[in-house]
């Protein structure tokens, strides 16, 4: 599906090869070669892509890149039939409007991990992502003995999140997440450090950080390019922003850049620092 932006052509066609390397059957939705503007397709373009992939009855709905739009369709999303459909929906970036919302209104898994245009060029999240389409999924989602524990402990909670950005622009939507007692994930992309701090702040002036049990900090990628001491300065407000004895924990492999490995949002998850994990319940 591409709800969002469009994407490189020679970047899909290189993700689509590998899952069909992998056994797998991929439908692409129409509106994958569509370009308008930022945008892949007109909104009804990028609507009729999703719809014509359930009535394809694909058991995954993969997003083939992020971008912008994802928000632009939710009011209009075919509810009814998502609630009936039992497959996954895979992706991360602007895809985490989609993830929210569907949080929102069913109890159900969705997969935030890489998608299909960036497949051929992340060789540890295609081998994840793999894993778990195929049933394989890791009880031990992260390892945290390379990641840097800002306030450590042990929370569960059901796991939350996207990136940072969407997650603010959701707010006081009727599709942001359920924060109460939530493991939060964030990360963002070439973000400046005020901009960062802005996001943080709507998100505690509203209340929403104020409710989580812990927040894991995956990657900013090119975030504070040039700005002198900004992660500090971003480990700060962070930690300002959230309760007192919420766990925290930077630097985990999700999100943009390399080596973007997938983990269940919807699903309740636990933040151990002393054993330096990060694991659910399946396997």
């Amino acid at each position: 599906m591409a709800p969002a932006g469009p994407c490189d052509p020679r970047a899909l066609a290189a993700g689509v090869d590998m899952l069909r390397g992998a056994g797998y059957e991929v439908i692409c939705a129409p509106n994958v070669a569509t370009r308008t503007g930022h945008l892949a397709g007109a909104d009804r373009d990028r609507l009729a892509g999703i719809v014509g992939l359930l009535d394809d009855g694909v058991e995954c709905l993969m997003a083939a890149r992020g971008g912008y739009g994802t928000m632009r369709l939710l009011p209009d999303l075919p509810w009814e039939r998502l609630a009936s459909w039992a497959g996954w929906v895979v992706g991360f970036s602007d895809i985490t409007a989609l993830h929210a919302a569907l949080a929102t209104r069913f109890p159900r898994a969705t997969l935030h991990g890489p998608m299909a245009a960036s497949l051929g060029r992340d060789a540890r999240g295609a081998e994840m992502l793999l894993a778990w389409l195929s049933g394989r999924a890791p009880r031990r989602l992260f390892e945290l003995r390379r990641t840097l524990v800002l306030r450590p402990g042990v929370a569960r909670g059901v796991a939350v999140g996207g990136t940072l950005s969407i997650l603010a622009a959701l707010a006081g939507t009727p599709f942001e997440p359920d924060y109460e007692d939530a493991v939060l994930f964030i990360e963002d992309v070439a973000e400046p450090l005020y901009r960062l701090d802005r996001l943080l702040t709507q998100l505690r002036l509203s209340s929403r950080l104020l409710r989580v049990k812990a927040v894991v900090v995956g990657r900013l990628a090119r975030c504070g390019r040039g700005e002198t001491g900004w992660r500090d300065r971003f480990r700060e407000l962070l930690l300002g922003s959230v309760p007192a004895d919420a766990v925290v924990v930077e630097g985990v492999s999700f999100g943009h850049g390399g080596g973007n490995v997938p983990f269940p949002l919807g699903v309740e998850v636990e933040v151990d620092t002393a054993r330096g994990e990060i694991s659910w319940g399946g396997g």
